[in-house]
């Protein structure tokens, strides 16, 4: 209704319903209820201003015009939608154009717009673009405002990446500019059930797939390490890229990198005497590769780099470098916290990502990835008494099922009589270290007194016993089944025993003298140790083959066997001391054969008397104190010298 009707409406004795009835032409008109009343639903007695707006203290307004008879063709209605649409459309357009600096919505055709006032308007060639009067028109006409809505508005429409606060993804992450390149379906896992591994069998050192001393490190590495604390290199995604991607040195593979390839030879090649002298050449090309993609902030974040990283983390824990070690795996976590591999494998940020949908066995491989790194950071930080990084609360991948294996990798195999598993090996290993991560905090971190520690350490190894009463019965093992020496020495199986008793060594080492459960449960697992240890030296010959957890089950069997030594000096038999002597002896000596095998440092002099201060037996520690540091000292108390000096002339 018109305003030169409400005029006359305010001027004829407002307020009064009365007037409605009066003979006017104009107020004797039909009268629907008022807006307010029809909002509410209410009843409107047709005064004006009506008995509900006034009690409300509402504004009445007046409705003369009954549109519920006036309906507009479903024609009419479609071609109004699909107007708004290709509307919507253009100013999309705008506003992408608008970021990237370029001209708004063109010059090739007018644009229709419809204004306020119903009235269709086109903008001509040249005319000032629609966004520009919208932005004057939210700036209320004043050119010096600095406020834009439409910038604004593009700002709250922008596409997140999943997993991240960014806009654009993690704030390190910039997508490499590439030319189109032709897109190769073969450089894709489609289905590892059908997957074929091409290998090139010419005897040249042109490729590194081609080269013999990278061949037999890969071979070894596999063979003996694999799944063990190696479970996140999977076996045939790396082949596979490593056989079928050579080209342009792996650049463009999604499994297997030149790097990765470098340092897997740096630690196969140490199990094989007449390659042992390539390891520290290849650990240092992996090291120098590494690096230079790490802190070059044009790199983007690959899987393939966590996998290296953790690798020469472990090559630096069996040279006794436990310093350099921390780094490497401290580096591979937070390059994979770039791409977010701690999320579900879809929304990792990568370049290739996008480049096309990652099949089913795709997924299944970087969760098996994940999962291999996640026991890997758990292991190392258990081994050097630090606190883990990775949290299963914080974890969104999916739980690692079991992968066929390919045909043409028979010579990266151990030649087992027993079916690989590795899924269900992973799956129970990494609620071990849960169990490992809760009572971490409560033994060796929070404030207590002795007591108190040995009631969690109570506590921790009845829940470690029943893990393992509750374990598959493929994975169950006791002191007679350990006698048999195929089955205890099948580094595809056994690798889960020396795990168990490492958590249990490090647990219970630091409370010996005030627990007596502890020095008997560290007498049992000191013996089922030697049976494992001596079945493999017996089986093979010797330890070159042996693994990291071999390594150091054997370091924490001498330092064990040291304290019981000398807590047992005063009043105990002369056959007990003597079958720790024994026992002591055994460990050392395998201790100094593993030596030629992980490169560690000679001995430099004789090994003095050294003590060390158990902190756990003081009420005062730091924070950063958790599994008794014993693991950094290890080293010294076995062969009397700092293992990070750079002095030879250094003593201790």
């Amino acid at each position: 209704m018109g305003p030169e009707r409400l005029d006359v409406l305010t001027s004829t004795n407002a307020g009064s319903s009365e007037d409605f009835s009066s003979g006017s032409p104009l107020l004797s008109q039909k009268r629907l209820a008022c807006s307010n009343c029809r909002r509410r639903r209410k009843k409107c007695d047709m005064g004006y201003p009506c008995a509900s707006c006034v009690k409300m203290k509402l504004d009445c307004n007046v409705n003369m015009d009954d549109m519920r008879k006036k309906r507009y063709a479903a024609g009419y209605v479609k071609s109004l939608e699909a107007h708004v649409a290709y509307l919507e459309t253009r100013l999309k357009n705008l506003d992408a154009a608008k970021i990237s600096g370029t001209s708004s919505l063109g010059t090739s055709e007018p644009t229709l717009l419809i204004s306020t006032d119903g009235k269709e308007r086109r903008l001509s060639d040249g005319a000032a673009p629609f966004s520009s009067s919208v932005g004057q028109s939210f700036r209320g006409g004043d050119n010096s405002s600095s406020f834009n809505a439409s910038e604004n508005d593009i700002l709250r429409r922008k596409r997140f990446v999943k997993g991240s606060i960014y806009p654009e993804g993690p704030a390190s992450y910039k997508p490499q500019r590439r030319e189109p390149a032709i897109s190769k379906p073969q450089n894709r896992i489609a289905d590892l059930k059908t997957t074929v591994i091409v290998r090139r069998h010419q005897d040249s050192s042109e490729t590194l797939n081609t080269d013999k001393n990278i061949l037999g490190s890969l071979s070894a590495f596999y063979k003996w390490l694999y799944p063990g604390p190696f479970v996140f290199v999977h076996r045939e995604s790396f082949l596979y890229g490593f056989f079928n991607h050579s080209e342009d040195n792996y650049e463009n593979s999604q499994y297997c990198s030149e790097e990765l390839v470098y340092a897997v030879a740096s630690v196969g090649s140490r199990l094989v005497p007449g390659l042992r002298s390539l390891s520290e050449g290849y650990y240092q090309k992996a090291k120098g590769k590494l690096l230079s993609i790490v802190f070059d902030e044009h790199s983007t974040a690959k899987i393939t780099t966590v996998q290296a990283l953790l690798c020469l983390a472990f090559c630096e824990l069996g040279k006794g470098n436990n310093q350099l070690a921390w780094y490497f795996s401290g580096l591979a976590i937070r390059v994979g916290y770039d791409m977010g591999f701690q999320l579900d494998p879809k929304v990792w940020v990568t370049d290739d990502a996008s480049s096309s949908e990652l099949s089913q066995s795709e997924l299944e491989i970087r969760s098996r990835i994940y999962w291999g790194c996640y026991i890997a950071d758990h292991f190392i930080c258990l081994l050097l008494g630090r606190t883990s990084t990775l949290s299963v609360s914080n974890s969104t991948v999916p739980e690692s099922d079991e992968l066929p294996e390919v045909d043409g990798t028979g010579e990266f195999r151990f030649n087992s009589k027993h079916v690989l598993q590795v899924s269900l090996p992973l799956k129970n290993l990494v609620i071990l270290s849960r169990i490992v991560q809760v009572f971490t905090a409560k033994i060796f971190i929070e404030s207590g007194s002795t007591a108190q520690r040995i009631g969690y350490l109570t506590r921790f190894n009845i829940k470690v016993y029943n893990w393992r009463q509750s374990l598959p019965q493929f994975l169950k093992w006791s002191k007679n089944s350990i006698k048999d020496t195929d089955w205890s020495t099948d580094p595809t199986i056994s690798y889960f025993w020396y795990h168990y008793y490492i958590v249990l060594l490090t647990f219970n080492k630091p409370f010996m003298e005030d627990c007596e459960e502890s020095k008997i449960l560290v007498l049992e697992v000191l013996g089922e140790l030697h049976t494992l240890l001596s079945n493999f030296r017996v089986r093979f010959g010797s330890v070159d083959t042996a693994s990291i957890y071999q390594l150091y089950s054997c370091l924490l069997a001498v330092t064990c066997l040291k304290k019981l030594t000398k807590m047992s000096l005063d009043g105990q038999p002369a056959s007990v001391l003597a079958s720790l002597d024994r026992d002591l002896r055994f460990y050392t000596d395998l201790f100094h054969e593993f030596h030629l095998t992980y490169g560690l440092p000679q001995r430099l002099q004789d090994e003095p008397d050294l003590h060390v201060v158990d902190q756990l037996n003081t009420l005062a520690y730091t924070h950063d104190f958790s599994l008794s540091d014993e693991i950094d000292d290890l080293i010294k108390q076995v062969f009397g010298f700092d293992t990070w000096t750079i002095n030879p002339s250094h003593t201790v």
